[in-house]
């Protein structure tokens, strides 16, 4: 396959840039010196040159943030297509120190794109642990509701999730999915032990305080299920529910 080629010009000194490596050297070269003037020149030939998730990773590393998202607004549309999925774009944002960076990225890819790339809730999980400032409600909201409980089909999957959030952000999920739908996703001990493991104090009270005792015992089924929901409560937790399902310590 012939590498289409475009020039850029530095000063008295010319270069024919068609590939990431190519475009990797002549940054190295100039040592930071210069690399918004090699973008701009390729601006519009960035998307052929960046083909594909370890070409940006390679190249974002080497810019400075305010280069960066120069570059994201390079890739544009095409951003998607050159991340190509939640692995990729979790070590993308691995790399990067400024949270505007990030925004700029999470913006870019849109709605859409989040959801092209996001196909769990593990991945999504992944994602969001490398997010930092709003970024994180910046996903949530782009997902949407609707999608994000597509994503989230259990309380151990919706605690994977939590447990890469903040506290403001784990309630403003739980607020986006409804109390009511999050009781529903607790379908075995397993995911009452883990939801309760991801929530902080006042929240998991207030999960608790949803179930009946019935709905409790349903949940733990016997001795041995109330033995492994026990390992992981805090002392509270592990008090409250003595109480309500008439049990002793386990």
């Amino acid at each position: 396959m012939v590498i289409k080629r475009y020039q850029i010009k530095i000063d008295k000194e010319t270069a024919d840039i068609g590939t990431a490596g190519e475009l990797m050297v002549a940054l190295d070269v100039l040592q930071g010196h210069r690399d918004r003037m090699v973008l701009e020149q390729l601006h519009s030939h960035l998307a052929k040159i960046i083909s594909g998730p370890e070409d940006l990773y390679k190249v974002i590393r080497s810019l400075n943030p305010d280069d960066q998202v120069y570059l994201i607004e390079g890739l544009s549309s095409n951003l998607v297509k050159t991340v190509q999925s939640a692995g990729n774009l979790r070590d993308i944002f691995a790399t990067l120190s400024d949270y505007k960076v990030e925004e700029k990225i999470i913006q870019t890819l849109g709605s859409d794109g989040l959801k092209t790339l996001i196909r769990s809730a593990e991945e999504l999980s992944e994602v969001l642990e490398w997010v930092y400032g709003n970024c994180d409600q910046m996903v949530l909201d782009s997902l949407g509701v609707d999608y994000l409980k597509h994503l989230i089909q259990n309380g151990y999957e919706l605690s994977l999730v939590l447990h890469s959030l903040d506290q403001k952000c784990q309630e403003g999920l739980i607020g986006m999915l409804g109390w009511e739908d999050v009781g529903k996703l607790v379908i075995d001990r397993r995911d009452l032990a883990h939801l309760l493991r991801a929530l902080p104090g006042e929240l998991s009270k207030r999960l608790l305080n949803d179930f009946t005792k019935e709905k409790l015992w349903k949940i733990i089924r016997d001795k041995y299920g109330w033995q492994y929901l026990h390992k992981y409560l805090e002392a509270d937790e592990a008090e409250y529910l003595e109480k309500v399902l008439e049990v002793k310590h386990a």
